[in-house]
């Protein structure tokens, strides 16, 4: 009696082998895999579709989420729904039913002893960009409300969405859900960046109040912002900051990868106490890989004479002064 054919290992064999294959060939089996009912094999064809850039695939890798969705295949944690639409929100695919369905689906898990967790709170943040990427009609009413949804990431993604439209309308909605509160950092965090990307003159003030109030999430949002007017909101909030906060601020200035940010970190570690000079060294280890920067800042460490900044060069450079 011939020997039972292990099918999973037979596709799993020819599915590595599609990187290499020629073009017509890996579509054809990759097509075959993304109908698969193995979820294993949706996921991994999802993410070499992506590799390959194959974007003959775009209403196969819809279709395999939609099945998804719909709960005909079995997808615990979500995982492959993430990797098909990672890929949809690359391509730009323009299937908004889709994006509208994932942006309310919910997948509650049980993983004992733990409470039911969703699982599904990624799925909604990409469709809530993919809306937005698609330039879809209603894409900001869709969006809005998951400023309230259950899952922190959810939230961020929804703030950072809203951003991505340059609708500067899109300011008072986020400032209205800044009103009503947000006690998670990053969701906090990605509210402030996307006010200052949307309207910065008109909202600058409005996170270095933040700031002054100790928010760490609007000290790093000032710092991504790039904006060359949050240096001073910086400087005025480093007056009054200690502990973690101060190294907040201070690192938030290396984000800026401003020449002016840069000196004033080089002034600190030259002429500041040394648990602030410190600190700053730890900041501007951002640009370590600068050997002007890392060069100048070993220049400075060494004329101290301190032990502790030397250390602290020497671990955060990965090189001695």
């Amino acid at each position: 009696m011939a020997p039972r054919k292990n099918t999973f290992d037979d596709k799993l064999a020819r599915l590595r082998k599609l990187a290499d294959a020629p073009e017509a060939e890996a579509i054809v089996e990759l097509r075959k895999l993304l109908a698969d009912d193995n979820v294993f094999f949706i996921g991994e064809a999802a993410k070499l579709v992506k590799t390959l850039e194959a974007r003959a695939l775009e209403k196969d890798l819809a279709d395999a989420c939609k099945r998804l969705l719909a709960g005909e295949v079995a997808d615990r944690g979500c995982i492959a729904k993430r990797l098909l639409l990672d890929v949809l929100v690359m391509f730009e695919a323009h299937v908004p039913e889709l994006y509208l369905e994932g942006l309310r689906h919910k997948q509650v898990e049980f993983t004992p002893p733990g409470p039911p967790t969703d699982t599904a709170g990624a799925v909604r943040g990409y469709c809530a960009h993919a809306l937005v990427r698609i330039d879809h009609p209603d894409a900001i009413l869709e969006v809005a409300p998951l400023l309230f949804d259950d899952l922190p990431e959810v939230r961020m993604a929804a703030a950072e969405a809203l951003a991505s439209t340059g609708e500067q309308n899109c300011a008072a909605i986020l400032h209205a859900r800044l009103l009503a509160g947000e006690d998670e950092s990053d969701a906090l965090g990605a509210i402030y960046r996307s006010l200052l990307a949307l309207a910065p003159k008109r909202y600058l003030p409005l996170v270095g109040e933040a700031l002054r109030d100790g928010q760490d999430a609007a000290a790093l949002a000032l710092g991504e912002s790039r904006l060359p007017a949050a240096l001073p909101v910086l400087k005025s909030g480093l007056e009054r900051a200690s502990g973690d906060l101060e190294g907040t601020i201070l690192l938030s200035m290396a984000l800026l990868r401003m020449e002016e940010a840069t000196a004033y970190l080089r002034e600190l570690v030259e002429k500041a106490p040394e648990n602030r000079a410190a600190k700053a060294i730890e900041a501007l280890a951002l640009h370590r890989h600068d050997a002007r920067v890392s060069d100048r800042v070993a220049e400075i460490v060494k004329a101290r004479k301190s032990k502790k900044l030397a250390r602290m060069f020497s671990e955060k450079f990965g090189r001695d002064v």
